[in-house]
């Protein structure tokens, strides 16, 4: 099962959302990204593989 928040509704997380709508609209990291019925999501389990990923550099 995977970890989703709407990035409308992502307050509180180490990215801004209008960074993920960015992201989204140059398909900048399309693994964290699920679109459902219009609305994006982002998938916080494979955010927080992206951010180790980065750090383990």
């Amino acid at each position: 099962m995977q970890n989703l928040v709407r990035v409308s509704k992502a307050d509180g997380l180490p990215v801004k959302r209008q960074t993920f709508y960015k992201w989204n609209h140059l398909k900048k990291y399309p693994e964290i990204f699920v679109k459902l019925s219009g609305a994006l999501f982002v998938d916080l389990d494979r955010l927080e593989q992206l951010i180790e990923n980065s750090r383990a550099r």
